[in-house]
């Protein structure tokens, strides 16, 4: 299974998990791939906006921040046919419908 919930907060599990699953192609994995990276970056930006100056955000706020960041990224993948796809895109708010159109 490709989820993240047998991953525990500690950053040795985390990559242990990413290690294990670096070939995985499904889209919980594709996703999980795409959140870990996101939240390192932005919190490490949010700890040296701490250190250096006065902007500080709410973790609301950061996580809104990796939400999108991570979304943004999904649009640009094709949606594969696997049944799960749909259910994994309405989870990241995707109009379903909207993605089968082609416009081109």
């Amino acid at each position: 299974m490709a989820y993240m919930d047998s991953v525990d907060d500690q950053w040795d599990s985390i990559i242990a998990w990413l290690s294990q699953n670096a070939i995985n192609k499904s889209a919980e994995s594709i996703v999980s791939k795409l959140v870990v990276p996101a939240s390192s970056y932005f919190i490490w930006q949010e700890r040296n906006n701490r250190l250096f100056s006065s902007i500080q955000r709410t973790a609301t706020m950061i996580a809104n921040i990796i939400l999108h960041t991570v979304r943004l990224k999904l649009m640009t993948f094709k949606a594969g046919k696997g049944r799960k796809h749909p259910l994994m895109l309405e989870r990241w708010k995707f109009q379903v419908k909207a993605l089968s159109i082609d416009p081109g």
